[in-house]
């Protein structure tokens, strides 16, 4: 099937009733030329007709072909153009590593238009159950909902899937893997050498190309080895490392 596309940018003429017309020519889906004609009373009014059809004829291609690009390819254009100018590069990354280890190898495949409700809340059950963390899975919830936020605000999409796609109460998450709900003060995680050793190991891996998945993977070592908190990690400036220090 080919795609619809502009063939002139419009041409106005005086016709013989002294009136004015103008013709777009254009191609359709199925590859047959043809044309959209317009009138009016001055050659000025005429041109704004045009001028107004092939901006939302263009605008209508545009939207055709973001949906029907396979997700991983729409939401890594959307992160990289919009979402990185937006955010602190700390953020950006999180965004990215949960887009590219959480929601990329499940339905990254998808192509865009073709994404339903269903297919985000199987992927947020899957995670459930295959043992993530809350805050992981609500990661995956918060980037697929910015994102699908945007292409309905692009008016790309006209329905936000997301909006049938709630993220799972925190409550019924943690009774669904067995895990008491207790609050955050008291809550207190010790890592056996064997999650040390797992923990390091993925700081530092890579992707098939040899990129790095964690672009602050040295820092998530640095609060591992010392209990630091974000903020104070964040903090730290040259003179609080002694580097004298055995």
């Amino acid at each position: 099937m080919s795609t619809r596309k502009l063939l002139t940018n419009g041409n106005a003429f005086n016709r013989t009733d002294n009136r004015w017309g103008g013709v777009v020519w254009y191609m359709d889906e199925s590859g047959e030329r043809k044309r959209k004609s317009f009138s009016g009373t001055t050659k000025a009014e005429v041109n704004k007709k045009m001028t107004e059809y092939i901006t939302v004829f263009n605008d209508s291609i545009i939207e055709s072909q973001e949906t029907k690009k396979r997700l991983k390819d729409s939401m890594q254009n959307w992160l990289e153009v919009f979402k990185f100018p937006s955010v602190e590069r700390t953020p950006y990354d999180r965004y990215e590593c949960t887009a590219k280890n959480q929601i990329y190898p499940y339905i990254g495949d998808k192509v865009v238009g073709d994404v339903k409700s269903a297919d985000i809340k199987k992927l947020l059950n899957d995670k459930m159950n295959e043992g993530y963390a809350y805050t992981t899975v609500k990661k995956v919830h918060n980037v697929l909902n910015e994102y699908f936020r945007y292409l309905t605000q692009q008016e790309y999409i006209d329905r936000n899937p997301m909006i049938s796609a709630p993220m799972i109460k925190k409550s019924n998450f943690l009774a669904a893997q067995d895990k008491e709900n207790l609050p955050t003060s008291e809550t207190i995680t010790v890592f056996t050498p064997e999650e040390i050793k797992l923990f390091k190991n993925e700081a530092f891996s890579t992707f098939s190309n040899g990129e790095r998945k964690y672009q602050q993977a040295a820092a998530y070592i640095l609060m591992l080895n010392t209990g630091l908190r974000t903020g104070e990690v964040l903090g730290l400036i040259n003179s609080d490392i002694d580097l004298k220090i055995v």
